[in-house]
């Protein structure tokens, strides 16, 4: 049986900050990783890039030798199918153990998938969150011209514009009222549609898929509505939810995520979690949920690498953010965009242009949230301030109406607060 003093099950992001974790603290012990997946350390933000056209070296933000300069063995394209955490072990497909003294699980989430009468043995149905989605849409563009996107999310509707620049016709059904609605507020959402809309992407809200027409070959879909949309393609986008078939039998305590405490460990000694697959502390709120973004299952993997190699680290929490920046006019927003209740106040300033509009959700006199459209420069400093949890009444307004953000004008300990806040791992939260 093979045995490593650190073994990581993934090659995600979360899995490349745990290897640098690691990497600070202990620069001689020997590092596993295992995916699945073919290809190691690649940017899942642009797989859209991919498919239209880009290389998939082009992805690897780490570079091909990597892994090989970090001193780490790589098993790609194995499947890890049982953990006996109770003799340190994992079981991979085909029969082979390997042995851990350390443990990280960064199995990531894997897209949610409703069954839809008349899906089954269907071709050109596809999810669009991994580089295996991505290439086989991308090779089989040539074989549709009309698509339907299930999801109006982040993803749906990356995925929507991607597929509309490469002259298909595109369609997006929504079982919501609007796009994008967990990330933007209603009247974001309005602009952010009206600028798809007028690329030609068509929008079918308060509708949802009831039937995959077509026998082998799809023909269209049927809506709940009634309506049906010709199309020979269709791709699944409602979301993703953190995967824990893995975690099945076992004694992890893992409840919509796998469950960690500050300092990225489990309920069971020596193993660690991060990235996608857990529940880590949103702080704008305090609660613990699943926060899959990019940069937080990074600082994740940084905070559980360097606690698995002996330190004592703890994860400050991470902020919701969302970046559109694939429309012609940018979109970002951070933290609460839609309050939950009536204690949350709310500053609108709108150009009425779609060019420039801004929303800040605030909480006794804090920043909790905000949505920028157009006029994105000042976004580190509202980020910033959500983060530093600074009593901002004094200058709401000039955070409102202000596209670009004049960071002089706050008070010296405020800038100080605001940007050197660095934990002990190095990363800046």
């Amino acid at each position: 049986m093979k045995k490593s003093d650190y073994v990581i099950v993934g090659a995600n992001v979360a899995a490349v900050g745990t290897i640098e974790g690691i990497r600070r603290h202990d620069t001689r012990s020997s590092i596993l990783t295992i995916s699945y997946e073919t290809l190691g350390s690649y940017s899942k933000a642009m797989l859209a890039d991919y498919i239209k056209g880009s290389s998939a070296g082009y992805l690897e933000y780490r570079g091909k030798d990597y892994f090989e300069r970090m001193g780490v063995n790589c098993l790609y394209g194995r499947r890890v199918t049982r953990l006996d955490l109770d003799k340190s072990k994992l079981l991979l497909e085909g029969g082979e153990e390997v042995g851990y003294k350390k443990l990280l699980l960064s199995v990531g989430g894997t897209p949610f998938k409703p069954a839809i009468k008349g899906a089954e043995n269907k071709e050109l149905i596809f999810s669009f969150t991994e580089f295996i989605d991505a290439h086989k849409i991308r090779e089989a563009l040539p074989r549709f011209e009309s698509v339907v996107v299930i999801g109006a999310g982040f993803t749906g509707t990356e995925i929507a514009y991607t597929l509309n620049k490469l002259n298909k016709k595109v369609s997006v059904v929504e079982l919501g009222d609007r796009v994008l609605v967990k990330a933007l507020d209603p009247k974001s959402s309005e602009i952010a549609e009206s600028l798809m809309k007028a690329e030609g992407i068509e929008f079918y809200l308060n509708d949802t898929v009831e039937e995959i027409s077509g026998n082998k070959e799809i023909s269209g879909v049927k809506l709940k509505s009634g309506k049906f949309i010709p199309c020979q393609a269709v791709i699944t986008a409602i979301g993703v939810v953190p995967n824990g078939q893995l975690m099945a039998n076992t004694p992890l305590n893992f409840n919509r995520g796998l469950e960690v405490d500050e300092f990225m460990r489990t309920n069971i000694p020596d193993v660690y979690g991060a990235g996608d697959v857990v529940k880590a502390i949103d702080i704008t709120d305090g609660e613990k949920r699943a926060l899959p973004l990019w940069p937080l299952a990074y600082q994740q993997g940084i905070v559980a690498g360097s606690n698995m190699a002996g330190a004592k680290y703890p994860y400050a929490g991470g902020l919701p953010m969302n970046s559109l920046k694939f429309l012609k006019v940018p979109i970002l927003s951070a933290g609460i965009t839609t309050p939950p209740d009536q204690s949350y106040q709310v500053l609108r300033h709108d150009d009425q242009k779609g060019s420039f509009y801004r929303s800040l959700i605030l909480k006794d006199g804090r920043l909790k949230g905000f949505v920028t459209i157009g006029a994105i420069d000042g976004a580190g400093v509202l980020t910033g301030l959500i983060k530093s949890r600074i009593d901002i009444s004094d200058i709401k307004d000039s955070l409102l109406y202000e596209k670009r953000i004049g960071l002089i004008r706050m008070p010296r300990e405020w800038r100080n607060k605001v940007f050197t806040r660095k934990d002990e791992t190095g990363y800046h939260d």
